[in-house]
């Protein structure tokens, strides 16, 4: 009986751990971002780099930049929080080492460059590593690179007259400054293959072209108005699928000077249908219109690369979207390559939430409701006919469940034990409600397994000990018997 009881606490013992240890552990992400900017030769601009981990908390964080000193020159840097180290040993790179202090949510800092040339400078992250507070490292570390554009001075010409030579009469003397050509216009503007959009007008700057998709190479032909200009043409080689880049740069006599931009497409523009609209991508978009909290991002779409957006905390990602009626940001899915509406809702001062897609192994309720929000269309989930639920994602990168009061057209959170008993609720798993009550289940039957063998062993060795006493009395009383027999005769 003792080892009966002993192999029960040993089974018992086997299942308690094995609820104990199947607890499911999320891996830790981090992500790593670069601000963008756009700034005139010669001035100077300021990116910010932030660290942030999916825990919360960031523990410490460890980033190497790479950036070309022949187009950027850093000036400063500095740590805007946490106990860091910065380093910039050769010219090009830069690396940083933060501690964070007082559970702080991101580490971040800022380095300051002098604009040398123009175009898109890039501030790379070659190097990335996330730990969080417990110094456990991330699984993974997403990162955003940074752009600096590089726009062309113009130079206005001299207009002071140098009075030291009004007297002088010499007729080899130098020419003045505002008597010099500020002509800085092209008369003509062509690439081969591809026709320009719009239609080359010397005081338009900005074209387009379409390229088929096997094109390697396009020629640009670009002639000044005035004979005294020169003209540079930069880029139209190694085209790559979607979009690429070139600049025409006038430079007039007097040193004023005008830029002349090409976008070329290599391959046909993707065709997007949402809904009854069909959209293009639109790459075309300025700094102030970025949505707070995103940065720019490299975004693949259809094996092509496009200009993009993401958020350092969750690792949102956005696409402009065009059509007739003009361009918006979407929210891109990569790995369904599907798109839905963006919105960046107020709810508080210095408080945001996006609403997300609503994701099918996700059903919370059984209907689905439309919804319109700053004009554009969302899906939620259907309480009752005032109130929906539908997931968002907040400042701080948390997916939450939001409810929506669509007669005060009002935001709170929603917590699900405040949903009403009327309403039937779809289980994802419909037999076992919680993984670790399917373990309960099958620990209890376990036992009633154990227990069962127990009572039949039991039974079965009582009854043999009862059989072997009685068989011990039969022959007892046999003995007997024999003797008094015995005597008797």
């Amino acid at each position: 009986m003792k080892r009966i009881n002993k192999i029960i606490i040993f089974f018992l013992t086997i299942s308690m751990l094995a609820c104990v240890f199947n607890v499911e552990v999320l891996a830790a992400t981090g992500s790593v971002t670069v601000s963008s900017k756009t700034a005139t030769v010669g001035d100077t601009v300021t990116v910010t780099v932030s660290a942030t981990s999916s825990t919360g908390a960031i523990g410490s964080a460890d980033v190497v930049l790479s950036y070309k000193p022949e187009a950027l020159e850093l000036v400063s840097k500095k740590a805007s929080n946490g106990s860091a180290t910065l380093e910039s040993n050769a010219p090009g790179s830069v690396q940083y080492t933060g501690f964070s202090l007082d559970g702080l949510k991101n580490l971040s800092f800022t380095l300051s460059f002098k604009v040398k040339k123009t175009g898109a400078n890039k501030v790379e992250i070659t190097s990335s590593n996330v730990w969080d507070q417990d110094g456990n490292p991330a699984d993974s570390v997403s990162t955003s690179n940074g752009t600096i554009t590089g726009k062309t001075p113009t130079t206005q010409p001299n207009n002071n007259n140098n009075n030291n030579n009004d007297n002088n009469t010499n007729s080899n003397t130098t020419k003045p400054e505002n008597s010099k050509d500020s002509n800085n216009k092209l008369s003509s503007l062509q690439v081969y293959p591809g026709t320009l959009s719009p239609a080359f007008a010397a005081g338009t700057t900005s074209y387009s072209v379409t390229v088929p998709a096997d094109t390697k190479e396009v020629t640009i032909s670009a002639k000044a108005q005035s004979s005294k200009a020169t003209v540079t043409v930069s880029g139209g080689k190694d085209l790559k699928l979607g979009t690429n880049e070139a600049q025409v740069i006038v430079v007039a006599e007097n040193g004023s000077s005008a830029a002349y931009h090409i976008t070329i497409m290599c391959g046909e523009e993707e065709k997007i249908r949402i809904g009854d609209d069909e959209y293009t991508i639109d790459e075309n978009f300025n700094d102030d219109q970025i949505p707070s909290g995103f940065t720019r991002t490299k975004v693949t779409y259809k094996e092509r690369e496009y200009e993009g957006l993401t958020n350092g905390n969750d690792g949102l990602t956005l696409l402009g979207l065009k059509n007739e009626a003009g361009t918006a940001f979407y929210i891109y899915q990569q790995d369904k390559q599907t798109f839905y509406n963006f919105v960046q809702i107020s709810i508080a001062e210095g408080k945001t939430i996006i609403p997300l897609p609503l994701e099918q192994d996700e059903k919370k309720f059984v209907e689905t409701v439309a919804l319109t929000i700053k004009e554009k269309a969302l899906d939620a989930w259907k309480l009752n006919d005032e109130f929906c639920v539908l997931p968002v994602l907040n400042e701080a990168g948390e997916k939450l469940l939001y409810r929506y009061d669509s007669v005060d057209s009002t935001f709170q959170r929603y917590v699900e034990i405040e949903q009403e008993k009327s309403e039937p609720v779809i289980e994802e798993k419909s037999l076992f409600p919680n993984q670790y009550y399917m373990y309960a289940i099958v620990g209890l039957l376990g036992l009633v397994v154990i227990l069962s063998i127990a009572m039949i062993y039991f039974v079965a060795s009582r009854k043999s000990r009862h059989e072997g006493r009685k068989k011990k009395a039969l022959k007892k009383i046999e003995k007997q018997r024999r003797e008094e027999e015995k005597n008797m005769k």
